[in-house]
């Protein structure tokens, strides 16, 4: 049976991390994604006990064109991804009124 595999934005910590534990724990090959190259390093060093394919992509994925360019990156690859766990995002703790538009529409952008 050929394993299938997540694509997890988000990776690098917190949720996106536990759920990378948890996928491969149960066999999945990995896409991790995330802004932090070292932190996506660590993780994917992590998983080599695991024997499941690990690939990580540093790239901030609320940027034009970041999924374009992650898609392309995975075609070349050669890599299918079956499952996409769309973690990546951010929160601001200001008042509405006191944010800027540009950080609000970067949030909106990200999810």
């Amino acid at each position: 049976m050929m394993s299938k595999t997540v694509l997890i934005t988000g990776a690098s910590g917190g949720i996106g991390k536990e759920l990378a534990d948890r996928f491969t724990k149960d066999g999945y090959d990995l896409v991790l994604v995330a802004r932090s190259e070292d932190k996506l390093v660590d993780l994917a060093r992590d998983r080599e006990k695991y024997r499941v394919q690990t690939t990580y992509i540093a790239k901030d994925v609320a940027l034009p064109g970041m999924a374009e360019e992650i898609y392309r990156e995975l075609k070349e690859k050669g890599i299918t991804v079956d499952f996409l766990v769309n973690n990546a995002g951010f929160g601001l703790y200001w008042e509405f009124l006191e944010t800027q538009l540009e950080q609000e529409t970067n949030m909106i952008d990200t999810g």
